[in-house]
């Protein structure tokens, strides 16, 4: 039987079965030495996940994802290798417009259309994503970037799904700032026909307009001015966070309280589903993330942000970011390991909502 995914009226297939799944990223797993991708592998099996999404740029040898399917048959894991990203982290260098325009063809392009030919025959692999949170100034050479891309990983293996990895909610700059608030242009990328799935990446829970400049001066190197609005947003939402932990803890749900972050977000994400519906094309959530903040209230809220992606159609949500064996540090707060008991939280609850759809 060919157990190679595919995507069959809207919906996501493992060989001729229906195929959701919880799983988690590790980022840093092809680039560690072989015995740590193994145990890395291992603990995410245990942890109950069924996919792990990794870095696989260029800089990755071929033999080193080799390794990985192996190890991913062995553990019944499936694989989502991603291509590239803006950071010069692991990769070597970072991406900018002109790297989109035409820089991407001197070492992207040939790694892509070699993952797809060499891995054609491997079914671990469950999709490729050609790019996690691409960011533009111009969205005519991304959108380019991705036909053509795309395009020549599918003449390498025809059947190969793909996806980008697109935040998706308002955290996709495809242009100017305000092109956050433009659907029209994450719906024109996820229309390229190459493209089998729909990405989007949750981080609407803990998002305050404070949050969000925390984290723009972390990716900008800019760790004064972080720390400075790390603190803030401490300060300024302890009050709201109070209400979230309280409400998870006697009701076991939380709010989306009006004219926050937060609430946007979702209202966009609920565009993007039905951008995807109207594009029959699976939706899965490719990052999802609670804050440590939250401290044990964080297994409660994660099991209801994940139950309402599944209930709303998600084919899979993968936690950010699993730090078991010391690696895939995540520097933004979200990170988790084994004691924090979020693997087997969010397995309860798909196993929950598996069973009542049948799944």
């Amino acid at each position: 039987m060919n157990m190679k995914p595919h995507v069959t009226n809207g919906r996501l297939y493992s060989g001729d079965r229906p195929f959701r799944f919880v799983g988690t990223n590790m980022y840093e797993l092809a680039y560690v030495d072989s015995e740590r991708t193994q145990l890395m592998l291992e603990n995410a099996a245990k942890e109950g996940f069924t996919v792990v999404r990794f870095w696989a740029f260029s800089s990755m040898p071929s033999e080193k994802l080799l390794e990985i399917c192996r190890t991913a048959e062995h553990l019944q894991l499936k694989l989502i290798p991603v291509l590239a990203d803006m950071n010069e982290y692991l990769q070597g260098f970072k991406v900018n417009d002109d790297w989109f325009r035409s820089g991407y063809m001197k070492e992207y392009l040939p790694h892509a259309e070699s993952v797809a030919g060499k891995f054609a025959g491997c079914n671990e692999i469950l999709l490729i994503e050609l790019f996690n949170e691409p960011a533009v100034d111009n969205f005519d050479v991304l959108y380019d970037f991705t036909v053509r891309s795309a395009d020549a990983m599918k003449r390498s293996d025809g059947s190969r799904l793909l996806s980008m990895g697109t935040i998706g909610g308002i955290g996709d700059r495809f242009g100017g700032e305000l092109s956050r608030f433009d659907h029209g242009r994450f719906r024109k990328l996820n229309s390229v026909p190459s493209l089998d799935l729909v990405s989007i990446h949750d981080y609407s829970f803990s998002a305050t307009a404070l949050e969000r400049a925390d984290l723009y001066f972390r990716l900008k190197s800019g760790k004064g001015m972080s720390k400075l609005f790390n603190k803030l947003d401490l300060i300024f939402n302890s009050f709201s966070d109070l209400i979230d932990t309280r409400l998870m803890k006697s009701i076991g749900r939380t709010f989306s309280f009006p004219l926050t972050v937060r609430n946007l977000w979702r209202i966009y994400n609920e565009i993007d589903y039905a951008v995807a519906r109207s594009l029959n094309k699976p939706v899965y959530v490719g990052e999802i993330g609670i804050k440590k903040k939250y401290g044990e209230a964080r297994k409660g809220i994660l099991k209801s942000e994940v139950s309402n992606h599944f209930r709303n159609g998600a084919a899979g949500v993968l936690l950010w970011s699993f730090e078991t064996m010391n690696a895939s540090k995540d520097g933004h707060d979200y990170g988790f390991s084994e004691s924090d008991g979020l693997g087997s939280a969010v397995t309860e609850v798909f196993r929950e909502i598996s069973k009542a759809t049948q799944v």
